[in-house]
């Protein structure tokens, strides 16, 4: 049974890899995400239901459109890879006391599923078109909401630390939308959304491993003639990746 599950979720979680991807190309052009089809960049042809099997697809069709040849770029292939692994290793954190089907699922669905979601959107729009989404972030936002009166309600937690920075992502969310919209708000309007999902005790965490990425993506881009400047560099990505990454290696922490 609890082979089924987790391969259920891995395989939900490479479908959420698939959506990842279109939406990260949608959402800045303001295209709708949910009801048109999807459909080849290069040739535009409709695709079909056999060309968006996440995973399956690219390798059966060897990393190339069916219609026009054209390759698909492997990330996609990668980041659903990747997303389905995600998924897979917080089941198996959260079921290390068998205690999935109680309470946990909903700790999976509100504090995890939806805070990837938002994370890992506005970590791939940043990484595209250097801007962090706004509305993600109050997507995020109202989740985070819910699971603190889940916390209230349910755990009796102390949730004066999430009125604080609820408060603090409210005001600089109000800045950023009446006021200024210039790429330094808006990392503080992600660094605020960060405080409020994983607290102040985790943000050197974050900083450290932030800095690393943009070390790593500083020496690629060196090679491919990119981010000449540090100005250039993706900065709300490399936070969005590093908050995922703490979040993980501290839910399995926790558990051992």
């Amino acid at each position: 049974m609890e082979i089924f599950l987790g391969a259920i979720l891995f395989v939900m979680g490479t479908f959420f890899g698939s959506f990842f991807t279109l939406a990260v190309y949608r959402i800045p052009l303001k295209k709708d995400i949910t009801h048109e089809r999807s459909f080849c960049p290069t040739c535009n042809h409709k695709l079909g239901a056999l060309d968006l099997v996440p995973v399956w697809s690219y390798l059966f069709l060897q990393g190339k459109c069916r219609y026009c040849g054209e390759k698909i770029r492997i990330r996609y292939f990668l980041l659903e890879i990747l997303s389905g692994s995600v998924f897979l290793m917080m089941y198996l954190m959260l079921n290390q006391h068998g205690d999935f089907f109680t309470m946990n699922i909903l700790e999976f669905a509100i504090l995890f599923v939806f805070q990837y979601i938002t994370l890992v959107l506005v970590a791939g729009i940043d990484k595209e078109y250097r801007t962090i989404n706004s509305s993600i972030l109050l997507f995020g936002f109202c989740c985070q909401m819910v699971y603190t009166v889940y916390l209230y309600v349910v755990r009796n937690v102390n949730i004066y630390r999430y009125i604080i920075y609820a408060i603090l992502f409210v005001l600089v969310f109000l800045l950023n939308w009446k006021v200024s919209k210039n790429y330094l708000v808006q990392i503080m309007l992600l660094m605020s959304y960060i405080l409020l999902a994983v607290g102040v005790i985790a943000m050197p965490f974050v900083a450290i491993l932030s800095i690393i990425i943009l070390g790593i993506l500083k020496w690629l881009g060196m090679r491919k003639n990119k981010y000449q400047t540090w100005q250039q560099m993706p900065v709300g990505f490399a936070i969005g990746i590093s908050t995922i990454v703490y979040k993980i290696v501290e839910s399995f922490t926790l558990q051992f």
